[in-house]
């Protein structure tokens, strides 16, 4: 399976690993690459200790390309990623109710009550040749 060379200044995905903001997905800026790493600029996320935007050291595993907008009628049971806390976070939606508007539950148990614009169907990149976007709708 070949992996996609990201370049400078791509924007692409970062699967954070560590910390607060671990578990979500967050959009950034390549801003250096060397010998299959990345170093990426987080466009949502600031660097609390030093200021400006935070800067991430990560490689392929945890990066990918920002996917495709698929316009969807969301429905009970949709897997799902939910605009929180400045990133991408997997849900499932539990409840819809009238004005576009929809209970969900994140991994962690939480629930939340969000718009259609905070959320985007749920899709799997698989690197290769070609590599392709995998999404899942009931």
């Amino acid at each position: 399976m070949a992996l996609r060379p990201y370049r400078r200044h791509d924007k692409v995905e970062v699967k954070m690993q560590e910390g607060e903001y671990s578990g979500g997905i967050y959009g950034g800026v390549v801003t250096r690459v060397w010998n299959h790493q990345y170093e990426v600029r987080m466009t949502t996320l600031n660097n609390d200790e030093v200021g400006g935007p935070l800067t991430v050291q990560t490689s392929h595993p945890y990066l990918q390309p920002v996917p495709p907008r698929i316009l969807v009628e969301f429905k009970q049971f949709d897997l799902v990623e939910v605009w929180h806390r400045r990133g991408w976070w997997p849900a499932v939606i539990m409840r819809t109710t009238p004005h576009n508007q929809f209970h969900v539950g994140l991994a962690d148990g939480s629930r939340l009550f969000v718009d259609e614009s905070e959320l985007r169907l749920y899709q799997a990149f698989h690197p290769g040749d070609p590599p392709m976007w995998h999404y899942y709708k009931l």
